[in-house]
């Protein structure tokens, strides 16, 4: 048998780290949630709520403080003044917002169903998607509840009755259907039933002239049509509550933009952790047994270090939102359209610390200001490189400009990917007309076939 030794190294990673990049990723909300499951786990561990008049003031002063600001931030603190009050009501015991379900069941209330009918009519209020569709098909959703499709259809074309109108249809083009169906007075919108009926996929595409041609009707009197399907709601069930997937967006940091300076307020609406005194005082008792006083030792580090990584988390988020105001300081000022490029490694760079670690600290998290609430990674824009002086213009420059050539562009003759991008060209932001398309297609931008105006 033959014994080598060899030297290696390897790397290890503490629980402790674990744990502090585990709550650097964390949002206030999550932060919440993490700490009242602790406190479910370790018994030393006591939350304590900060007191409502130290939240009130520390919200009286951030209000005061926008409501002397510029135009936008007047606008923000009647927007966030409101929001508070809403909130304060909803405390009280006003109730929640309604559901799409809710309200059609009420709308049943009052008229006589057997009790068949009226699970068949719960049914389909259940699986509605979130546009409002009822998208399962007759045959299939009637086996599954063992009936009749007769019996299905008929408390369907109930349910289609109901308001908001185009609700339960099948598809977009029943449900605009069912909408001037709605709105119908002396067969005013045949020609609008027979496009959404018929031609509701060259409508889409802009494609009027052809339209035109197939009914054997002007181009302008199509335009028209279409003006007023434009009207329509495409999707009657998104203006209600959802409460399966619905998500508030809380920020986690404020920016508040001051007459000479910006001040920055971190979301710390989370509870206080305390160790239990009771178990505090056992754990000094001498006569404590050494099996519990070891326990209670173990319990009291566990929430020291969660103390400690909660501060780092807070105080590297401060420090990235300082960061991000000296380098976004024309975001902050003028809004978009000045964000510049800025990549995670300088932020890195200018704090002293790991790339990753500005990665995690900016995961799911995000800030509000004057301008509206933006995940903090918006704020790490990449851009391109323009040839003719190594300038770095950032994406966001690039798309705003790109809106700005599209509106300003003949509606007769809408300019190509092409043509755009040799406009942007000349604004000097030289990207590919690829990317051009990419970038309209992001901001919900149709081609030019589709922005043509036939009037």
């Amino acid at each position: 048998m033959v014994l080598e030794m060899k030297i290696s190294q390897s790397q290890t990673v503490s629980q402790n780290l674990i744990q502090q990049v585990k709550i650097l990723q964390m949002s206030a909300l999550e932060l919440t949630d993490y700490m009242k499951d602790m406190s479910l786990e370790n018994p030393l561990v006591e939350l304590e709520d900060k007191k409502n008049e130290d939240k009130e003031q520390e919200r009286l002063q951030k209000l005061e403080w926008l409501s002397s600001m510029d135009e936008q931030n007047r606008i923000y603190y009647r927007q966030e003044s409101e929001d508070f009050d809403r909130n304060a009501i909803a405390n009280i015991g006003t109730p929640e917002e309604i559901t799409l379900k809710q309200d059609l069941m009420d709308q049943l209330i009052g008229i006589v169903f057997s009790r068949r009918q009226y699970e068949i009519l719960e049914f389909i209020a259940d699986s509605l998607d979130s546009r409002g569709y009822f998208v399962d098909k007759a045959e299939e959703a009637a086996a599954r509840l063992k009936l009749e499709q007769e019996e299905l259809k008929a408390c369907l074309e109930v349910m289609k009755g109901l308001e908001p109108a185009g609700v339960c249809a099948a598809n977009l083009s029943e449900c605009l259907w069912l909408q001037l169906n709605r709105q119908e007075v002396e067969n005013e919108f045949l020609l609008e039933k027979v496009i959404v009926k018929d031609y509701l996929e060259l409508l889409g595409k802009n494609q009027l002239h052809v339209i035109a041609r197939k009914m054997k009707l002007s181009v302008e009197r199509i335009q028209q049509a279409k003006e007023k399907i434009q009207t329509l709601n495409p999707k009657p069930g998104m203006g209600y509550s959802n409460r399966e997937n619905l998500k508030y967006l809380k920020p986690d940091v404020t920016i508040v933009k001051m007459a000479d300076y910006f001040e920055i307020l971190l979301d710390d609406d989370y509870p206080a952790m305390r160790i239990n005194k009771q178990y505090m005082s056992m754990l000094r008792n001498r006569d404590c047994e050494r099996e519990v006083h070891d326990y209670l030792l173990e319990k009291m580090r566990q929430i020291e270090q969660v103390q400690k990584c909660i501060t780092r988390r807070n105080s590297t988020l401060l420090k990235l939102a300082r960061f991000l105001v000296e380098e976004q300081k024309l975001f902050f000022q003028y809004g978009k359209g000045h964000l510049h490029t800025l990549c995670m490694w300088e932020a890195a760079e200018k704090l002293d610390v790991h790339e990753s670690t500005i990665s995690r600290a900016v995961k799911d998290k995000y800030l509000q200001c004057c301008w509206g609430i933006f995940p903090l990674a918006y704020f790490f824009s990449k851009g391109f490189c323009n040839s003719r002086n190594c300038e770095v213009i950032a994406t966001e420059q690039i798309k705003q400009q790109l809106k700005r050539t599209i509106d300003g562009e003949n509606k007769k003759k809408p300019c190509s990917d092409q043509k755009l991008k040799e406009a942007l060209a000349v604004a000097g932001m030289r990207i590919s007309r690829r990317t051009v398309a990419k970038y309209r297609e992001s901001m919900d931008i149709p081609d030019c076939r589709g922005r043509k105006d036939y009037t």
